[in-house]
């Protein structure tokens, strides 16, 4: 059900509360495709994974691994995508932890004057 997840993301990116508002934003989309997508019968395409993550500021790897892994039809496959998403979110994390630590974040003095004594 990422496909869902991600319209919901979409929704709440830009304030919307009915479906109806990302079927008329969305390319390729109609009430039909919604219904099967909410049901989880159908996915999104990539193509409109991406302009949700473009539009709620999401990754646009973790969007497409995440997607990759939902439309995947054996278990080995799903497997493999949910390893590499692991990965991605491993390395993210990492990324985020440097730049905080980069720019002096969790420190008691963090948000603070800096101290000179």
């Amino acid at each position: 059900m990422f496909s869902y997840e991600l319209i919901e993301e979409l929704k709440k990116a830009k304030g919307f509360k009915k479906d109806k508002e990302v079927i008329d934003i969305m390319e390729g989309m109609n009430s039909g495709n919604m219904s099967q997508i909410k049901a989880g019968k159908r996915p999104l395409t990539e193509e409109q994974a991406l302009f949700i993550a473009r539009e709620a500021n999401l990754c646009k790897d973790w969007v497409l691994v995440n997607l990759a892994e939902e439309r995947a039809k054996s278990e080995e496959v799903k497997k493999a995508w949910y390893e590499i998403g692991k990965k991605l979110r491993k390395s993210a994390v990492a990324a985020m932890l440097a730049v905080i630590v980069a720019f002096g974040g969790f420190g008691e003095n963090s948000g603070a004057e800096p101290s000179f004594s």
